[in-house]
């Protein structure tokens, strides 16, 4: 079958939903109190050091599956769950997303109408061999940026698996931490334009230039 590259479909339906979140790590110190979901932080949210709704809060007392519900200020955020205990620090944190090789000769078909990391092993189209593991590497992310008239997002560094001995004609990025409407939900496919194999040694896929017109992922 095969492989076109593009953005999802069901991708730019969940991006209206607000189900996906790129933006990178970050660390705040704050102040609160137990069983207190108003939080002050520092440095405050701004351009340069933002916090988004619906991020993942991890840290010191802050209870499992907590996320940012609102942004109040210019210094203060709500969070979802109370923290068991005081906390005077935390970090906010984009969805985890990967990438899936999809391997040489698959079965199905890959593009705009693709939902998700499902559709390749549904298909048995997973890459195998030496030094690749199922569901594929996580990528790091990168702030979205603003430039008239379109925004962009990227991965850095460039995703490698090591000592590794495989074959793959294209790859899926998904979303591994979201599970609505549906499980690991797909961002876009990528046809490699042939076969590329490895033998013994570091895969690397190039991440194109991060800007207008040549980023990965791209919303004009």
């Amino acid at each position: 079958m095969a492989i076109t590259t593009a953005m999802l479909a069901s991708f730019k339906r969940d991006l209206l939903n607000g189900a996906h979140c790129f933006a990178q790590s970050r660390s705040f110190t704050c102040t609160s109190t137990a069983t207190v979901t108003v939080v002050g932080v520092s440095p405050a949210p701004a351009t340069a050091t933002p916090i988004y709704q619906g991020e993942a809060v991890s840290g010191t007392n802050v209870t499992a599956n907590t996320v940012i519900s609102r942004i109040l200020g210019a210094a203060s955020v709500e969070l979802s769950k109370a923290p068991a205990a005081a906390i005077t620090a935390f970090t906010v944190v984009g969805d985890i997303f990967k990438m899936a090789l999809i391997k040489v000769g698959m079965a199905g078909t890959y593009g705009a109408a693709s939902t998700g990391y499902s559709d390749i092993t549904g298909n048995t189209d997973e890459t195998t061999g030496t030094g690749y593991v199922a569901g594929g590497t996580a990528l790091t992310n990168v702030d979205p940026v603003a430039s008239s008239p379109s925004a962009y997002t990227t991965f850095s560094p460039n995703p490698s698996w090591t000592s590794a001995s495989f074959s793959t004609a294209g790859c899926m990025i998904y979303n591994s931490t979201q599970n609505g409407p549906n499980a690991n939900p797909g961002v876009s496919v990528h046809d490699f334009g042939g076969t590329q194999t490895v033998t013994s040694g570091t895969f690397t896929a190039i991440m194109p230039t991060a800007a207008v017109g040549t980023a990965i992922l791209q919303i004009t």
